[in-house]
């Protein structure tokens, strides 16, 4: 009887520890196709992105544009001025001022243009002398350099650099114009389209949910986008002075271009320090004194990426560097400069959207730094 027994508690061990593993090797399989599907869906994503461009790009920035005003747009309406004029105000306010920005520095612009052609030479000569006094087949190397060689060169690069921006061009203004004429209608008609989406909801506590996420995300980038702008403004102002004071030509055009490319963080300021670097040894033909530039360039940044950002914005934005570098990259690879200049809030807006939804947990605290 006891032997009976223990031979029934033995099977019976033998049966739990066989649907156990069945039920494991079930888990690993629902996991295994998941992770398969997310993985699809991420590569379909990214494919999607990447050839839709010319549709997505627009409407993110019209989205960018229309929560960045809206708060502004609202107050005008709430002053008794009317939604319509409100919108179209603000809107040739911030074009006016873009317009009267490029007017500025297009002249300065126009002669560096112009000055590209003995730019190229200059700096291919100066290369070319740095190999000949390392090298021992100079004759080779002079040869290589030889002015037949140095015309071709510039034409080459001028050639290039003149069909890019006269593909890019057209296709830049035609987004804008049609981000701007989208910016007008998400400020003018968003919030009947927002309150047809909520009635979709039964519940009042999901309308209610909703309804706070949104003005979660519009606080967050409206705080991000009106913050930052105002620090790269100052930023380009001290860049623009310090170069004055420096007698570097254009400086407030150099100033202009930090201001901009400071909105990728780390990538930005590394083509700046490049720009800056080749600038100045071709300007004032000494190292020693582009090093000087370049290190005030390097502090000036540090001090506004370590210290100014971080005050103002608070530990709400402070995400991970590795995670924003990688985020860049791979929006620079997607949608090219534009990709890397709206990288960034972005991701703010996806770090907000994943705090603010349930479903994903914890997730969002993967991108802050802490």
């Amino acid at each position: 009887m006891k032997d009976k027994l223990n031979k029934e508690a033995l099977d019976h061990s033998e049966n739990h520890v066989s649907l156990d593993n069945s039920l494991q090797l079930e888990t690993d399989t629902y996991r295994l196709y998941q992770a398969g599907f997310w993985f699809i869906l991420c590569l379909v994503l990214l494919v999607t992105l990447y050839f839709a461009k010319g549709i997505l790009l627009p409407i993110i920035i019209s989205s960018f544009i229309a929560l960045l005003c809206s708060p502004l747009v609202n107050y005008l309406q709430r002053i008794g001025v009317p939604r319509t004029i409100g919108v179209l105000s603000v809107i040739f306010c911030m074009v006016g001022l873009l317009y009267g920005g490029v007017s500025v520095l297009i002249e300065p612009a126009q002669q560096w243009w112009l000055k590209l052609p003995s730019l190229v030479k200059d700096l291919s000569q100066e290369i070319t002398n740095m190999t000949n006094s390392n090298s021992i087949n100079a004759a080779v190397s002079s040869d290589l350099v030889s002015g037949n060689n140095v015309g071709e060169l510039k034409s080459n690069t001028l050639l290039s650099l003149v069909k890019s921006i006269a593909i890019a061009t057209p296709s830049m203004l035609t987004q804008l114009m049609i981000a701007l004429f989208m910016s007008y209608f998400m400020l003018s008609y968003g919030r009947q389209l927002f309150t047809g989406f909520l009635m979709q909801f039964d519940s009042f506590s999901d309308k209610r949910k909703t309804v706070d996420l949104i003005r979660s995300i519009q606080k967050d980038i409206s705080r991000y986008i009106g913050t930052v702008t105002l620090i790269n403004f100052g930023l380009g102002l001290v860049v623009g002075s310090v170069f004055f004071l420096f007698g570097v030509e254009d400086p407030f055009l150099w100033g202009a271009i930090a201001a901009v490319l400071n909105f990728a963080p780390y990538l930005g300021p590394l083509i700046s320090m490049i720009c800056f670097a080749v600038i100045t040894y071709v300007q004032f033909d000494s190292a020693s004194f582009t090093f000087i530039i370049i290190s005030t360039y390097l502090l000036i940044n540090m001090l506004e990426s370590q210290f100014v950002t971080p005050t103002l914005l608070g530990k709400r934005f402070n995400l991970n560097p590795l995670v924003i570098f990688i985020w860049l990259i791979l929006w620079g690879w997607i949608w090219g400069s534009m990709g890397m200049l709206i990288g960034v809030p972005l991701l703010v807006c996806l770090s907000t959207l994943l705090e603010g939804l349930d479903i994903f947990g914890r997730s969002h605290l993967i991108l802050r730094e802490r």
